[in-house]
């Protein structure tokens, strides 16, 4: 759901500083546990509190229809209340969060975090998130996908530094209009995929096949996953170490096919978040977009007015062979900070925020919310709820099965730097026609060489 490209694009390098610095030593120290019942008993609250003499435990989320959410979990509960305020929308809440850590003071209790942010607060001398396995959240993985579960606990055994809320299965959205018109089947690989593309530009079609954002940078990470090209590798076990490696066969056939695309003006490479771009989905311009299942509600249904204007429905994204695996782009879940002032409390409100049928039934509904929770994706009702803007496809069919075989991608500390050279790297071959081999070689030096400099040692990528 979540628009991951732009919005951990938007944090500062000097906010990253604070987690990047000083990364010597086996390991980073654990945040503390503080037991103050009463020391947000004058928070300010955006939502109204139902028992307003109950303990609180503040909360920064951005979901869509989150005081929903909290009002529920207060109306229910006679200890314990949410006080929840909207710290910013991911980029902007983490240089809010950054800024607090360097004060000291400011942090929520808990905060919503993206998966491929979370590393950068883990990595420093000093862990600022709290390990919630203390808290008897590894009793709970069996409620969530693996892919979720292993992007919280980042590679640990018992260390879990948050709770999974939402995912981004990797789909395509198929224009039907256009595809009726010209006689055309829904490809399932990405030669037939190109192929698609080359009998729209013989019969006629003056739009694109597809667009490949120029301002891409999780949805490369995707891209390179179906090739098995795992670029980045990282661990909280012992946060001094990174990997990275974009110097693979599996990354230059991908960067190679697209910028094949690209050159026989199968393929727009615009950026995402123009509205330009908007304007061309809205308008038929283009028969398909391979995305995550967010792209509904951010893109699909900005571009048309009413559900019934929406020609698109979601199939299964291209695959290479029968070895491709299911991928993800996006997601984020709820962790405890080093500032909770009671630092149990704050676990039990993180891991039950979205812990009944209501709560999970409406950030599905309410907020738009792809699912972690295996019990939902086994759902009978969630599998067969229709989409108005899908032309009332019953999509979670192919959506669920992807959120379920995804296995989960790693990030580095210092995601944001990493995200702005390889974009540049990356539109150097599809724009502007450079070697993919030569591009991917110098990407892996520069980013190796950067994390040097900042204290950590290189691993392999494997």
């Amino acid at each position: 759901m979540l628009k991951t490209t732009k919005f951990l694009a938007a944090l500062s390098a000097a906010a990253l500083s604070l987690t990047l610095a000083a990364c010597g030593g086996s390991g980073a120290q654990e945040a503390g546990t503080n037991t103050d019942k009463h020391a947000n008993d004058n928070a300010s609250c955006t939502n109204k509190l139902v028992h307003p003499k109950a303990q609180k435990v503040t909360v920064w989320a951005w979901y869509p229809a989150f005081e929903k959410i909290a009002d529920h979990y207060n109306e229910n509960h006679t200890d314990l209340q949410v006080c929840w305020n909207n710290g910013g929308q991911g980029g902007a809440e983490y240089t809010h969060f950054q800024n607090t850590i360097k004060a000291g003071k400011g942090a929520p209790d808990v905060i919503q975090l993206e998966y491929e942010a979370m590393p950068q607060f883990l990595a420093g001398q000093k862990k600022y998130l709290v390990d919630l396995g203390k808290f008897g959240m590894n009793k709970h993985k069996a409620d969530y996908t693996s892919g979720a579960w292993n992007s919280v606990t980042f590679g640990g055994s018992d260390s879990v530094y948050a709770v999974p809320v939402d995912t981004g299965p990797f789909v395509m959205y198929v224009n039907e209009d256009v595809f009726e018109k010209y006689g055309l089947k829904v490809p399932t690989t990405w030669d037939e995929f190109e192929q698609t593309g080359r009998q729209l530009k013989e019969k006629g079609y003056d739009g694109k096949l597809t667009n490949w954002q120029s301002d891409g940078t999780a949805v490369n990470i995707a891209l390179f996953s179906q090739k098995n090209a795992k670029v980045y590798k990282y661990s909280a076990n012992d946060p001094t170490k990174v990997g990275v490696d974009f110097d693979q066969k599996g990354v230059k056939e991908v960067l190679s096919y697209w910028q094949r695309l690209a050159k026989d003006g199968l393929i727009d490479t615009a950026d995402q978040s123009s509205t330009d771009t908007m304007k061309k989905f809205g308008a038929g311009q283009y028969a398909t977009y391979v995305q995550a299942s967010w792209f509904m509600g951010y893109y699909v249904k900005g571009a048309f007015k009413t559900p019934e204007s929406s020609p698109f429905k979601i199939y299964a994204a291209p695959k290479w062979d029968d070895a491709t695996p299911d991928v993800n782009q996006g997601g984020s879940a709820f962790a405890v900070t080093y500032q909770a002032k009671d630092t149990e409390a704050s676990a039990k409100v993180a891991r039950e925020l979205y812990g009944d049928d209501f709560s999970r039934n409406s950030g599905v509904t309410d907020g738009g919310l792809f699912p972690s929770w295996t019990q939902t994706l086994a759902s009978s009702e969630f599998i067969g709820q229709t989409y108005p803007y899908l032309r009332n496809q019953k999509a979670n069919e192919v959506i669920a099965p992807v959120a379920k075989g995804w296995e989960g991608d790693q990030f580095l500390p210092f995601q944001t730097y990493a995200y702005d050279a390889q974009q540049k790297a990356f539109t150097s071959v599809v724009k502007s026609g450079k070697s993919a081999d030569s591009v991917v070689a110098d990407l892996t030096s520069s980013l190796q060489n950067y994390a040097k400099q900042q204290g950590f040692s290189t691993i392999a990528v494997e």
